[in-house]
């Protein structure tokens, strides 16, 4: 008998990597590594749902016998709805696993082969995913060589190892925002900015605003400002900015000129080469401090305006 790979599920954090946009940052452990007890599971071995109140909850799945003949994937697919369900309201997981399987003849031996590890954190929307230790028979190989293997049966799978993969012909480990936020799973009080993530989802709920809310036909900066304060509590309570940074994009509205006809935003910067960004009615009001400078930008709003103590056009 031919043996098979089987349709891989995708799992949830490998998924969750795949929806990311890998970006420079090297993969790294989680950050709370530190308070993990690690639950070992063995092939085919189903978590109990109730048995892993846990969080952060940290696994190691052992996935080395995914294979048609002797019933492997068979046990390998009933084991996959568990671990997905004890993870997925978990605010911090880690998830490490070993697959093993087999493509040809079963006399071949195991054709391919990988370690991966991923995790979230949903409390600052950030997250990581490495693939590595590829084999082909044994052999330590490229995730393109396993992903080659992989793709006919799962491209998605294989799409995953050629982004996340650590050798020749993958993208290398990753971190990654997830653009998710929960606000439930936020821990003591953090800053807007405290979070790698937090910069790119205020960055995402100001363009949603901009789209919502016309800056040059405003009734008045307090009409403007409201409208934006409606699309950042929206786009919070969707779990796509962080609460705590509501308050960064309301003020990036209050310190423009939307609803101001005539203003500039005027960039001075004093004699300490500190500069503070205020809108102005009209370029003449933007005076420089004593012993300063100041410049008008074309921007409309303080949170862009000034770059490096000059003015962003």
């Amino acid at each position: 008998m031919r043996t098979a790979l089987v349709g891989f599920s995708c799992g949830l954090v490998v998924c969750l990597a795949g929806a990311g946009h890998a970006q420079s940052p090297p993969f790294v452990d989680p950050p709370f590594a530190g308070l993990c007890i690690v639950h070992e599971f063995g092939e085919g071995q189903a978590p109990d749902l109730n048995g892993f109140p846990d969080d952060p909850l940290c696994v190691e799945y052992q996935k080395r016998d995914i294979t048609v003949d002797n019933g492997g994937a068979v046990r390998f697919l009933a084991a996959e709805p568990a671990r997905f369900a004890i993870a997925v309201n978990k605010c911090r997981y880690w998830q490490q696993d070993h697959w093993r399987g087999q493509v040809t003849d079963p006399g071949s031996g195991t054709v391919f082969g990988w370690d991966g590890s991923y995790w979230f954190d949903k409390g600052n929307g950030t997250g990581a995913a490495r693939l590595r230790n590829f084999s082909v028979g044994g052999q330590p190989a490229g995730p393109s060589d396993v992903a080659s293997l992989v793709a006919p049966f799962n491209p998605d799978m294989a799409q995953t190892i050629n982004q996340y993969g650590e050798g020749p012909g993958g993208g290398g480990g990753s971190s990654f925002c997830t653009g998710a936020f929960d606000p439930q799973c936020v821990r003591s009080n953090p800053k807007c900015g405290d979070s790698p993530c937090d910069a790119q989802a205020v960055a995402n709920a100001r363009a949603k605003a901009d789209k919502q809310c016309n800056c040059s036909t405003a009734a008045s900066n307090g009409a403007y400002t409201s409208c934006v304060s409606g699309v950042a509590d929206s786009e919070a309570s969707a779990g796509n900015l962080p609460a705590y940074c509501k308050g960064q994009v309301v003020r990036c509205a209050a310190n423009s000129t939307c609803g101001r006809p005539g203003y500039v935003t005027c960039c001075r910067t004093n004699a300490r080469g500190v500069t503070r960004c205020r809108p102005k009615r009209g370029t003449k009001r933007c005076r420089n401090p004593h012993l300063g400078t100041a410049c008008a930008s074309t921007k409309h709003s303080c949170c862009d305006a000034c770059v490096g103590g000059s003015c962003a056009q």
